[in-house]
């Protein structure tokens, strides 16, 4: 049996980008580094952060590690508050979202399985979002389509 190494990443090593004026995210482990098999992001929100409305995936799972602060999440019935240390996992066709409704800073972990390359659709989003740019309808419907993101209406 030959042993394989692992791989360590540090935090402030990993790749960021800012989303808006309100969310940073960090690419801790990505499609290239885990073979494909996970995604793990950091995302810290500002207060009033938009996040993401209501959508689902076809391909992947997601789950969402609160770290600090209160993010609002959509479990496809509707939204609830959830807290540090609470932990909300997404099947594949499972309708979610997130937004920051509280006046302070919060953090959670992004996890993807697989990773399906989600850090392309957020470098792609920073970038529509760059400058204080608002992208239009359907670009933003065609960023979502290409990296298997569907948005459905509030239940």
């Amino acid at each position: 049996m030959t042993l394989l190494v692992s791989s360590l990443r540090k935090f402030g090593d990993a790749m960021k980008v800012r989303i808006g004026e309100t969310t940073t995210t960090r690419y801790l482990a990505v499609a290239a580094t885990t073979d494909g098999r996970l995604g793990i992001f950091h995302h810290h929100m500002l207060p009033g952060a938009a996040g993401a409305a209501p959508h689902y995936h076809t391909r992947i799972a997601e789950s969402f590690y609160i770290i600090s602060g209160e993010v609002t999440v959509h479990d496809g019935t509707g939204w609830h508050k959830a807290h540090a240390g609470d932990l909300m996992h997404v099947p594949e066709n499972a309708v979610h979202g997130f937004r920051n409704d509280s006046d302070a800073p919060a953090e959670m972990l992004i996890i993807f399985t697989p990773a399906e390359n989600r850090e392309a659709f957020f470098t792609g989003l920073a970038e529509l979002l760059a400058d204080g740019n608002t992208p239009s309808r359907a670009e933003m419907v065609a960023l979502m389509e290409k990296y298997d993101q569907f948005e459905v209406d509030e239940p």
